[in-house]
């Protein structure tokens, strides 16, 4: 008797270890398989009319983005944080008058737009910004 009782608490164990990493399993998958096209596209800044064009998102989270002032700005990093419950936008800068600026940027699902702060370091000062979906 003793010996069943056992045998089904071993079994109920070996259950909730299963379904614990079963409930691990989808959480990380979920996590890492976010679905990024969403802020594929090109984005105007509503201050000054800057188009940050975002033409890819790579699993790993690497953006092929350009960035135009009207003409094209080097964008020397453009990278999506995986980590993050949202999508956060970094994107930075170099190129003439571009020492390293730099912009950090979340998508806001209810606006389609890119909300955030650009940070220029030519001048040390930072700007609140938004891109709406051109």
């Amino acid at each position: 008797m003793k010996h069943r009782s056992l045998k089904k608490k071993r079994l109920l164990l070996i259950a909730a270890v299963i379904l614990v990493v079963a409930v691990i399993a989808v959480f990380s998958s979920a996590k890492t398989s976010n679905d990024y096209s969403q802020i594929v596209g090109q984005w105007v800044r509503a201050s000054g009319g800057y188009v940050l064009d975002i033409r890819n998102v790579q699993p790993d989270g690497k953006v092929d983005a350009a960035y135009l002032n009207p003409k094209p700005i080097n964008v020397s990093i453009a990278q999506i944080d995986i980590e993050a419950d949202g999508i956060d936008l970094f994107v930075e800068l170099r190129d003439r008058h571009y020492p390293g600026s730099y912009y950090t940027l979340t998508y806001d699902t209810q606006m389609d737009s890119l909300v955030g702060v650009y940070h220029h370091l030519g001048i040390g000062r930072n700007y609140n910004v938004i891109f709406s979906r051109k």
